[in-house]
């Protein structure tokens, strides 16, 4: 359950981050806020979410 927490202090890094202007912090944040969101349990969630976006996206071009 770190997973969580560690997603909140690299999100608070990456927006430090970015306004700071520092490239370098900035990926290391993100990739950490990325990994954090993969391992979490609401991994399944996010992706279901991201599968119904998916299938909306098809069947609208395919109604077209």
């Amino acid at each position: 359950m770190i997973s969580l927490p560690l997603f909140l202090f690299a999100g608070l890094g990456t927006y430090v981050s970015w306004r700071m202007d520092s490239r370098a912090a900035l990926l290391v944040c993100a990739l950490v806020c990325g990994y954090a969101l993969a391992t979490s349990p609401l991994s399944g969630a996010i992706d279901a979410f991201g599968t119904g976006i998916g299938n909306a996206v098809q069947n609208a071009s395919r109604n077209s």
